[in-house]
């Protein structure tokens, strides 16, 4: 089963590693424990059998020994002492000195000298035999094994007490530390779930470990950028009941106005201002709908390279018949420049500034949209600029015209104000500059967006780039009486 909580993880793995550790260290513990004290009662075997055997006086009669020893005080012999010797004399066939309770038969029977295992009387010993140089006189001291593997036992036993006590503190330490440090998660946690609803605040990462403050970052990163998206969509919700509300009431009011009409006059003009204020809805409800979709973000940016006179061609086109009725033209003075864009999105920048210019340009006034590739602070950069020849905008007001909802004093109905504010947001996505300037004949607006070249654009002979030639013009459906060349001068 795959453990998920990241504390419980880091408690098993600190847990593994010191019981690892432990199993380590006490392997190794009773490993030396078992050989140094292999070692200690080897050492003490032979040291006692040479010592006995160098205090047996030379030339003594050994066999007169072998009848009795003297006797202890009562209570003097120390029971359950497993050390034996044994003294063997004339040839190994005398037992003449042994330690009582020591066995009768030799305790190494074939008196091999040096140490050995051996098994006497159904009890394992370790035995050292050693004999003086003319092999009259033989030393045997053993020790039973048991007695060294008990030994060894308690020795291992308090080795591991030893080792469990420092390891078992480690735990309880790191368990209290693995704790302490989770709390600021289990802070946040707790803090994220009292929280009301669409309370999108940052959270605080200061408390918390420095490996999670990245986490906390993002996730803040994220609620702010949730924040803008629930704002935008009040904002929209709050924008659309605002400038909905004047053109729905005009809809109803000319609806009553048809409907009481007592002449078929009267109810053509009611219909025409009612088909008007829907045709004004209608483009606010566009607006207002792009608007939403470039706040929100939700898209997928789709760039692509793309010819922007072609792209100027496309949407003009669309202008072509409302253009004739309202009695305006449009002029078009366009070099091939591409630029790395969203299409759609540079669609909607177009059609809101031709629609812009032709809503504010009199009748019979001229629309011109120009593009060329230009070089500016040693960069190349392609120019889109629509211009008119209409009333204007007061110098005051030209920066603030890019605001939603801004009307220049005396536009009257003509405008929503979300227009020129859908330009600025879309150029503002492709790194374009919006700058504002005089329109055609030092009358009207002007607008110019620079868009970034995606390559440079070196020196061409073409006529848009050329200082003393006239961009071509192409006009569409103009009035009697103007020529393309006066609408580009």
């Amino acid at each position: 089963m795959k453990i998920r909580s990241l504390q419980a993880r880091m408690l098993c793995a600190f847990g593994l590693t010191i019981v690892l550790c432990w199993l380590i260290a006490l392997s190794v513990l009773v490993a030396y424990l078992s050989q140094s004290q292999s070692s200690v009662w080897d050492s003490k075997l032979r040291s006692f059998a040479t010592r006995i055997l160098l205090a047996i006086p030379a030339g003594s009669e050994l066999d007169d020994v072998s009848a009795g020893g003297l006797q202890l005080r009562p209570g003097a012999l120390v029971e359950g002492d497993a050390l034996a010797f044994q003294v063997w004399a004339q040839n190994r066939e005398v037992l003449a000195v042994h330690t009582p309770g020591a066995p009768a038969t030799p305790l190494r029977p074939d008196f091999g000298e040096g140490f050995s295992s051996t098994v006497v009387g159904g009890q394992a010993w370790r035995v050292y035999s050693i004999s003086d140089s003319t092999g009259s006189v033989y030393v045997q001291v053993g020790n039973l094994r048991s007695v060294v593997d008990a030994e060894l036992q308690r020795k291992a036993l308090v080795a591991m007490a030893i080792s469990t006590l420092p390891l078992a503190l480690m735990a309880l330490v790191m368990w209290r530390v693995v704790r302490r440090a989770l709390k600021p998660v289990a802070a946040v946690e707790a803090a994220l779930r009292g929280r009301r609803s669409f309370d999108l605040t940052p959270l605080q990462a200061a408390p918390l470990p420095t490996e999670l403050r990245p986490l906390v970052e993002a996730f803040n990163h994220l609620l702010g950028q949730l924040d803008q998206a629930v704002q935008s969509e009040r904002r929209f919700i709050g924008d659309a009941a605002h400038e909905l509300r004047t053109p729905l009431s005009a809809l109803q009011a000319q609806a009553e106005v048809a409907l009481r009409a007592e002449t078929l006059a009267g109810k053509d003009t009611a219909l025409v201002k009612l088909l008007a204020v829907a045709q004004r809805s209608t483009r606010l409800s566009e607006q207002l709908l792009d608007l939403a979709r470039l706040d929100a973000g939700v898209h997928a940016p789709q760039r692509a390279l793309a010819d922007l006179s072609e792209l100027i061609l496309h949407v003009t086109c669309e202008f072509e018949v409302s253009a004739e009725q309202r009695r305006r033209r449009i002029f078009l003075a366009t070099t091939p420049c591409h630029i790395e864009c969203d299409i759609d999105e540079i669609g909607i920048l177009l059609r809101n500034l031709i629609d812009n210019a032709l809503r504010y340009t009199h009748e019979g006034g001229q629309v011109q949209v120009r593009c060329e590739p230009v070089m500016e602070a040693g960069r190349p950069w392609v120019c889109l600029e629509v211009a008119d020849d209409g009333p204007g905008v007061p110098v005051a007001e030209q920066e603030a015209i890019f605001k939603r909802f801004h009307r220049v004093a005396g536009s009257g109905e003509r405008g929503s104000g979300i227009g020129l504010s859908l330009v600025a947001g879309i150029a503002g996505l492709h790194g374009a500059r919006i700058a504002t300037g005089p329109g055609l004949d030092e009358r009207g607006l002007g607008v110019r967006v620079m868009f970034p070249a995606p390559v440079p654009v070196g020196p061409a002979p073409t006529r848009a780039q050329s200082p003393s030639a006239e961009p071509p013009a192409v006009a569409l459906r103009p009035a009697p009486g103007v020529s393309g060349r006066q609408a580009a001068a």
